[in-house]
């Protein structure tokens, strides 16, 4: 009898998890990707839809296109999760697991802000980000301010990214001087998990394109022109983007996999939960960097492809039988977009001991078609 191996979410990390399962155990597993979507969305590129460089089909892919893998693909709402019943409710009906992979991600809790859905933008999901494209294409003049409402939040390098290529838009168009831009962070430098050094090195990068940094920025109201802080002046805008405050999704809260952080503790090795057959991976875990510059992990897609891969062969080792097990290493990768034509790179090991193995890539061409060519990779080999 073949297995039912379940993964829920199809963004990232899920759809590694369930392609690579498949391939691996063909017919000796069935694997079901449940999601309230129809399509598998790209975040990577929603900084380049924004500015006006990509077009909504462009940066997402039908998911029902994976059944050619051998995937069965459930377009359905996750209502709750029995793990010891070993099932998962959807809205669509009841479907039983043997091995279960979370990679739901966060969800965006606009409320905990006042004020926040009524003026601010952000581009952490498709719709909101075309929404955001047209305010920034429409944008005539005034104070543009980028700004992260809590912490953590997912893609670290984003707010910047958005900045700079806010910076080079205007530039472009010829009206930079009629555009003041700021950036404000609850985080004491910009990208912390990268370390001070490279932390200065972007905060120089924002003050040579004149564009204001405020640290330790923690927001407490959004008002119709100004945004008030629990410390500090408040800071007026004309239009404003803001990262949403981010939460892992109610159906795991309640079936109890979440510990005090709000999210999903698992070994950060093999991204096993602390429920038999039951992983998670990508944005909704917590994982400890006790060797690092910020407690946990960011969030990011690039850990949770990693992470998949890992999940997905030890899964088809335990079944196959022919697979020695592997470990997660805790290497990642990221570019900073800085124009249309240029992008800085990150990339090391963050769970390396005694600590981070980074390695910070000043801004250049090259990197900037790599970042292209990933694109690519990503939206022609997985689909």
């Amino acid at each position: 009898m073949s297995a039912n191996i379940v993964v829920l979410g199809g963004g990232v990390g899920g759809v590694v998890a369930a392609v690579e399962s498949k391939k691996s155990l063909g017919g000796r597993a069935r694997v079901i990707l449940i999601d309230r979507k129809k399509n598998f969305q790209f975040p990577p590129s929603f900084p380049w839809l924004v500015t006006g460089f990509r077009e909504p089909a462009q940066v997402q892919r039908p998911l029902e296109s994976l059944r050619s893998k051998g995937i069965e693909v459930h377009e359905a709402e996750v209502n709750g999760l029995d793990v010891r019943a070993r099932v998962v409710h959807t809205s669509t009906g009841s479907v039983p697991f043997d091995q279960l992979i979370i990679a739901l991600g966060a969800e965006y809790d606009t409320e905990l802000v006042p004020g926040y859905s009524r003026w601010a933008h952000h581009m952490y999901d498709l719709d909101s980000a075309v929404r955001m494209g047209e305010a920034v294409q429409a944008f005539s003049g005034g104070k543009v301010l980028i700004g992260i409402a809590r912490l953590p939040y997912k893609c670290p390098a984003a707010p910047y990214e958005m900045a700079f290529l806010l910076d080079d838009l205007y530039r472009q168009r010829g009206m930079r001087d009629r555009v003041e831009l700021g950036l404000f962070s609850p985080e004491g430098n910009p990208l912390p998990a990268a370390g001070p050094e490279n932390g200065s090195r972007v905060a120089e990068m924002l003050r040579e394109r004149a564009i204001s940094y405020h640290p330790k920025h923690k927001v407490w109201e959004i008002g119709e022109r100004t945004v008030s802080f629990e410390e500090g002046a408040p800071i007026a805008f004309d239009l404003l983007i803001c990262i949403p405050p981010h939460r892992a999704p109610k159906v795991v809260v309640e079936a109890g996999l979440t510990d005090g952080s709000g999210w999903v503790p698992v070994d950060p090795r093999t991204l096993r939960t602390k429920e038999p057959g039951v992983y998670a991976v990508g944005d909704i875990t917590v994982v400890p960097t006790p060797h690092g510059y910020v407690p946990s992990l960011p969030k990011a897609g690039v850990f949770a492809h990693g992470q998949a891969k890992v999940v997905a062969h030890n899964i088809s080792a335990e079944i196959g039988g022919r697979l020695h097990p592997e470990t997660w290493d805790g290497k990642g990768a990221c570019f900073l977009e800085v124009s249309r034509g240029k992008s800085a790179f990150l990339k090391g090991n963050f769970l390396a001991d005694p600590r981070p193995d980074l390695d910070f890539r000043s801004p250049s061409a090259v990197y900037h078609m790599q970042k292209i060519l990933f694109e690519r990779y990503w939206m022609h080999h997985w689909f």
